[in-house]
């Protein structure tokens, strides 16, 4: 059955790219969200895409230190092998690179974007995650620059999202480095921020949406978990990408700017002001302006 056939996730008009939801999806069981068709995909997709560790993890591990790559894929292929017996993880990202899963994607976006302000329906980015994880496993606390449709595809996962919009977990300056800078995709855990989180027992077919920049962690069952992320940038949320660039640029001048938010006409200002002086330096230098949505 292709998602033509059926309703991929349940959103409607209620939906807010900006706020974090449960929903409901109905991508289990379709032929290449097996964790057999993840294996194939990890297995033949480029290396350089697909991060993997084997050890124990807690929640305040940094993930920049733990994740490997493997060139050969021999030590991959004995880590999908045995995340039933190991702690493992494996992390698969750059999925809208590979035609079949392009493919399905499409359709997915097809279905959820009329539910998008008309003008974020044309997508500025379009990807998609994947995770294997082993039983009584941890993924670390971590932030993503992608709006994120989370579809939990097989395994008992217990899964914590934090508010983007909470200064108290995660500061303006943090995210003004966050996207400023490429740095710092995971922040330091203090254990005073659990109580914050919002806790989600996901069962398959569950789906949890995370606007951009949404602290997140999670800790897995008894059984190998399955994990596949729908990820994409609207015009929106690129705004405040920007925004957070500019304060960025702002900060390091020595000054204070103005949160993001807390003045429209003040953001649109200070993202024209960074677009001018953008085109300027790539001017004199003979290059090219381009949008800037290759985060890793």
């Amino acid at each position: 059955m292709t998602v033509q056939q059926m309703t991929a996730i349940d959103v409607d008009a209620t939906f807010d790219q900006f706020k974090i939801a449960r929903l409901r999806h109905h991508l289990v069981g379709h032929p290449l969200m097996t964790p057999e068709s993840l294996a194939e995909l990890a297995l033949r997709i480029d290396p350089e895409y697909v991060r993997f560790h084997e050890g124990e993890r807690g929640i305040a591990t940094r993930m920049s230190q733990m994740l490997s790559t493997d060139p050969t894929r021999e030590a991959l292929r004995r880590t999908i092998d045995n995340l039933g017996k190991r702690s493992a993880f494996v992390q698969i990202i750059n999925i809208y690179s590979d035609p079949a899963y392009r493919a399905l994607l499409d359709e997915v976006f097809e279905q959820v974007t009329p539910f998008l302000p008309a003008r974020d329906r044309n997508l500025i980015n379009r990807d998609a995650a994947a995770f294997l994880a082993s039983p009584q496993s941890v993924t670390p606390f971590h932030l993503d620059h992608e709006q994120n449709f989370l579809c939990h595809m097989g395994g008992q996962k217990t899964f914590y999202v934090w508010d983007h919009r909470d200064r108290s977990v995660v500061s303006e300056q943090e995210l003004e480095i966050f996207y400023g800078a490429g740095k710092l995709r995971e922040q330091i855990y203090r254990p005073e921020m659990q109580q914050r989180a919002h806790a989600f027992e996901l069962q398959p077919g569950d789906c949890i949406f995370m606007p951009m920049g949404s602290p997140h962690a999670a800790s897995t069952g008894s059984d190998v978990t399955v994990t596949f992320s729908i990820l994409f940038n609207t015009e929106s949320a690129f705004d405040m990408v920007e925004t957070y660039r500019a304060n960025h640029a702002i900060r390091r001048l020595g000054l204070s700017p103005t949160p993001v938010g807390a003045s429209a006409l003040g953001d649109s200002l200070k993202r024209r002001t960074l677009g001018a002086v953008r085109r300027v330096r790539n001017l004199a230098r003979g290059r090219r302006t381009e949008r800037r949505l290759n985060w890793y």
